[in-house]
This record gives C-alpha cells, structure tokens and sequence, in this order.
C-alpha cells in the first residue's frame, strides 16, 4: 500500500509539472525563455491532464467499484462535489477579480482570450454550476484552466451509472461506447459538449478498466504481443503527426508560413502545406477539412495518452517504492498534495506577479525570478491553502483527520474529491 502511495504522489506531481511550463510562456518575457518553453504547449499539458484523468479513473473505480442503489449515487456525488467546488469557487472568483476587474490596471503582459464573454454574467453562472465544457460551445465560453473542473464533473456524473450497468469489462466497454455516441449525437445536433471531452473520456474509461482488469500488473504480458510491440515503436511517428496536425509549425519546415513569438504562443499558425494535404485526403472522402483534422488530432492524440499513462504508471509502480530516498518521497507528496491548488491558481498568481515587478527592465532578469523564485512561492502558498481546506473540511464535518490512502483527496481529480 505504502509502495503505490508514493508512486501516486510521483505522478500527480509529474502530471502537474508538465502542465504548468505549458502555461508559463505566456508570463515570460525573454524571447529565448518562450522558445524554449513553445516545445511543451500543448504537448505535454495534454499528456499531463490525461493523466491526471487516467489515474482518476482508476481510483474511482480502486475506491467505488460497487455501486448498486441510489443512495450510493447520491453519497458519491456528495462527496466528489464538496471536494472539488470549494476550491474551485475560490479560483473563479480569483479569475473574476484578476483577468476581468483589475486586469485594465494590472499591466501583466497577459490578455485574457475572449475576456468580453468569458466574464460575461450567463458565462459566469455556468462556470458556477460546472457546466462549461456540458454547454459550450453554444451556450458557454470555457474559461482557461477551470474549464478543466467542468470535464471532471461530467465524467463523475456518468461513472456511477457506467458502474451500475456493467456487470463485466465487455459491458463497461459497451456502456461506455453508447454514451460516447449519445454525447456525439447531442454535440452535432445542438452544438454543445466541449470537443475536449471526445478527447479525454476515452482515457478516463481506460483508466477504469485498467484498474477493473489489473490490466498494469499484466502489462509484462501485453508488453510482449506483436501489436503493442508495434505500437510501441510507431510512438515518435504518432509524436511527430500530432505535432504536425495540431499545426505547430516551428517544430516542422512550411516556407509559406512566418514565425514570431507572439504567434507561436497564440497556437494559431496553420501550415499551408499540411491544410492543403488534409483538404485533398478531405475530398477524396468527402468530410470536411475541420472534421478530418478534428478525427484524426483526436485519435492520435488519444493513442499517444493512453500509452504514456501507462508507461508512467509501470515505471511509477516499478521504481517508486519505500526504498525511495525519503527527501524525494516527501517532495512528490509536497507537490502532489498541492497539485489541485496550483492548477486552479497558477494563471491569476503569475499575471499579479509579472504586473507586481514591471519595475524590472531586463527580461531575462525577470524569467529568472518567475522560475526560481515566483513557482516556489506558489508550490509553498498552494500547499498551505490545500491544507488549509482539507482541515477546514474536517472540523466542520468532524471527520477523522485525512489520512494517506489511494484517493486523490489532496490532488486535481480525486477518487474522493
């Protein structure tokens, strides 16, 4: 038990470190910082929300794999809702406050997207309910970062009823495929359901079946068949056509397009060379350049998550263990417990941090300072809060006091969150 503490700790703390240099180009200001932080937007934030997805899949499944009335529904609701609004009300009155009422004075050098309407009132009592990525995109504006908290609300509304159901792997597979299918048929009809969604429910019900299967603990088995073997291999091809696709083109040569920093940070340049490709694969089988793009980003996308999950989580599992040097032990669960906080929080602290030194000239000065000095102030303040709450938590509820379990009490999509 003790053994996949410690390895959960790693991987929230991984999943968190990769996310954050994705964000972080946006409140640099060297020209060379932002290059070299371009590399990891939106690859490695992707491949950190997926798994932060596919091991909240799996430890729901670890800590609620029987559920067989509607009072459990309804305490599993419970206790997943009072574990993830909280906080997350906190961070949307901090974005409110931030990017919408003190931003024309802030001076940060970041410009929130789409600011008119993502603070808009409707918008707001949206994000309030949750139900951003369920409305968007016709009725809703998914705010950056906190639209994250709308996709795990959907996917723990739908577990408890996926569980019930599924009696055995072919059914959960079943079950799960028709709802995918059902949400498909609403997003096309009525244009709603964030696309990210069709993204990252795949790897949530991975992650579900993992756990229902062992599937980790027979992976030496997996490991040896000729498919994944292939797999395995073809992984930097399907690396290199994500890149491609997502239409980054300064890890790729378009002489028709032209570079700057604003622009690749923006994630907006489109090649001409690969459009004109996907268009004419698009004709030939009639769909819509949008749509092929969208299939094809998503599926190779999904490949690429799954797979490294489950890499991390062998390799966690494997090399991670009581016999870890207890400093770096103590660091993963530093920062896996305040994961939750500096993901809600990370945007609004670094914009009244970069609008708090505009007195420093040298840019490369001031990167500096954002990394050595601004990132370890959030990591100590994120940890002090989440502690904070989960204390608050306790007294009110009179709870024996959190203790290190499997859940994810203390991390961004928690099996007991």
């Amino acid at each position: 038990m003790k053994n996949k503490i410690i390895a959960f700790d790693f991987l929230r703390a991984l999943a968190i470190i990769m996310i954050i240099p994705a964000h972080l180009s946006n409140f640099l200001y060297s020209t060379y910082s932002k290059l070299g932080l371009y590399a990891f937007d939106p690859y490695f934030a992707n491949m950190g929300l997926g798994l932060f997805i596919f091991m909240s899949g799996y430890l729901l499944y670890y800590n609620n794999h029987s559920i067989n009335s509607f009072q459990n529904i309804l305490s599993f609701y419970k206790k997943r809702l009072l574990r993830i609004f909280p906080l997350y009300w906190a961070a949307l009155g901090v974005f409110i406050l931030v990017f919408s009422v003190f931003a024309p004075k802030l001076n940060s050098g970041f410009i929130f997207p789409n600011a008119q309407n993502a603070f808009d009132i409707s918008n707001v009592l949206v994000h309030i309910l949750g139900l951003q990525i369920l409305l968007a995109p016709a009725y809703a504006s998914p705010l950056l970062t906190l639209y994250f908290i709308g996709l795990i609300i959907i996917f723990y509304a739908i577990y408890p009823f996926i569980i019930m159901i599924s009696k055995d792997e072919k059914s959960l597979l079943f079950v799960s495929s028709m709802v995918f299918l059902g949400f498909l048929f609403l997003s096309m009809t009525f244009n709603i359901i964030d696309p990210r969604f069709f993204v990252f429910f795949p790897i949530f019900v991975f992650g579900i079946l993992t756990c229902k299967q062992s599937l980790i603990e027979k992976s030496e088995t997996i490991a040896k068949k000729p498919f994944f073997q292939v797999l395995l291999a073809a992984l930097p091809i399907i690396f290199v056509l994500i890149v491609v696709l997502q239409s980054r083109t300064v890890l790729f040569l378009d002489p028709k397009v032209s570079l700057s920093i604003d622009s690749a940070g923006s994630g907006t340049i489109g090649s001409s060379m690969i459009i004109s490709m996907l268009s004419s694969v698009g004709n030939l089988l009639d769909m819509n350049y949008n749509i092929l793009k969208f299939l094809i980003d998503t599926v190779l996308l999904i490949i690429f998550t799954l797979i490294f999950c489950i890499l991390e989580y062998r390799f966690a599992m494997k090399f991670i263990d009581n016999k870890f040097p207890s400093s770096l032990s103590s660091l993963f669960t530093y920062i896996g417990t305040s994961s939750y906080c500096i993901y809600l929080f990370h945007r609004p602290f670094l914009a009244l941090w970069n609008a708090g030194t505009n007195f420093i000239g040298n840019p490369i000065l001031r990167d500096i300072i954002v990394l050595f000095i601004a990132l370890p102030i959030l990591l100590i303040l994120c940890y002090h809060l989440q502690m904070f709450e989960l204390n608050l938590k306790k007294y009110f509820s009179h709870e024996k006091t959190p203790g290190k379990d499997l859940s994810f009490k203390r991390s961004i999509t928690g099996s007991n969150k």
